[in-house]
This record gives structure tokens, C-alpha cells and sequence, in this order.
């Protein structure tokens, strides 16, 4: 295989890494606004009543929705950069979490979706108000997706930061943020309290996009 062959081959790496990199950067940032605009239940659990969620049953399916695509494109791109980042030692708790990470991703986004929904034609005009607290008392059905999703794509960030330590790959401010995923489960994730996770977070986001993508930009020839 000639060394031109081989540029050529690496050149289009270097853009496909980018692209993942960018859509992992963007969607980071478009997530940080989601919990300012997420509404608060007036009961301060997980469930919402009528008078919650009928007059902004608009934003709320959209919210969800949109959210739910961001997280399909966002832990992907997080899985796959981190994996290309983590070459040789922790490579296994990269690629385990990468997995993982994939599968809570499916689940969660499958839940939220359908709770959205849920929540949508259950507040229409016309339908009676009780509809939705039968729905709320079925949290088997509800949250049976999206939770089990959830813990799943926290195991799989942590199962990738003892890969990104273990691989001195990145500087260990980027998986110690990383680490902070495991606070969502803690930190409500609406309102300004929920800036104390999203903004770590996101600077995780950003930093494993840049160190990624650095990583590609190198000349196989110089390492630099």
C-alpha cells in the first residue's frame, strides 16, 4: 500500500472524526437549555398532574421529543469518540461502555418519546382530566423504558471514564466531569439546578470532541 494511499485513508478519517466531534459539540450545547425550559411538577415528584402539563401540552411533547433525538445523535457520538480515543490501555472499559452506552441510549430515548406522547394525547381537548392519572399510576408502564435506559447510560459513562484514566488519552479533567452523570440521579435536572450537572457535562462534551478530533488531525507521518 503506498504512503499516498495511506494520507489519503487518513484524510478521511480526520473528516469522519470531525463530523462526529461536531455533532457531539452541538448537541452538548443544544441540551443545556433543555433543563431551564422542562417544567416543574407542582407535586415535586417524577409525575405531572393535568393543570401541569394541558396548557404547554405543545412544549412539552416538543421538548421531550427534541431532547429525545439530541440524546440519539449526543451518546453516540460520545460512545464512538471515546473508544477511538481509548487505543491501548483501558481500551476494554472503553469498548464495554461504548456498548453499553448504546443500549441505555435506545431505551432512554424510546421512553421519553413515548412518555411525551403519553402526556400529549392524554391532556387533548375533550379528554377526560382522570385519563392522565391513570397513566401516572401505571409508572411501570411510563418509566419502565426510560429508567432502566437511564442507569444504563450512566454505567456505560462510568464504565468509560476508568477507560479515558486508565489511557492518559485525554487530561483528567475531561473524565472526572464525566463522572458528574452519576449526580443526575441526585440534582433535579430542571431549572437553574440543573446547570449544576449540564454545564460539567457539556464541558465534558466539548473536551472529548476537541481531543478527539486532535487526535485525528495528526500527520501519521510526524505524530504531529
Amino acid at each position: 500500500m503506498s504512503t499516498e494511499t495511506l494520507i489519503r485513508r487518513d484524510s478521511t478519517t480526520r473528516r469522519r472524526v470531525g463530523f462526529v466531534a461536531l455533532a457531539l459539540s452541538i448537541t452538548a450545547l443544544l441540551a443545556l437549555p433543555g433543563g431551564l425550559l422542562w417544567p416543574e411538577a407542582s407535586g415535586g415528584g417524577e409525575t405531572y398532574t393535568y393543570a401541569d402539563i394541558q396548557p404547554q401540552r405543545a412544549l412539552w411533547w416538543g421538548l421531550l421529543t427534541a431532547l429525545a433525538i439530541n440524546l440519539v445523535i449526543n451518546v453516540p457520538a460520545q460512545a464512538l469518540l471515546t473508544v477511538l480515543l481509548v487505543r491501548n490501555r483501558g481500551a476494554g472499559w472503553a469498548t464495554a461502555g461504548g456498548v453499553v452506552l448504546w443500549i441505555g441510549t435506545a431505551l432512554y430515548a424510546v421512553g421519553g418519546a413515548g412518555w411525551a406522547a403519553a402526556y400529549y394525547f392524554a391532556t387533548a381537548d375533550g379528554v377526560d382530566p382522570s385519563v392522565l392519572d391513570r397513566i401516572n399510576a401505571d409508572s411501570a408502564h411510563i418509566f419502565g423504558v426510560m429508567i432502566p435506559g437511564a442507569l444504563l447510560v450512566a454505567l456505560g459513562t462510568v464504565l468509560q471514564v476508568v477507560g479515558l484514566w486508565r489511557s492518559n488519552a485525554v487530561p483528567r479533567w475531561i473524565p472526572l466531569l464525566w463522572l458528574t452523570v452519576v449526580a443526575t440521579f441526585l440534582v433535579p435536572g430542571n431549572g437553574l439546578i440543573g446547570l449544576l450537572t449540564a454545564v460539567p457535562m457539556t464541558a465534558a462534551s466539548l473536551g472529548t470532541a476537541y481531543y478527539a478530533w486532535r487526535g485525528a488531525r495528526r500527520d501519521p507521518r510526524t505524530g504531529w
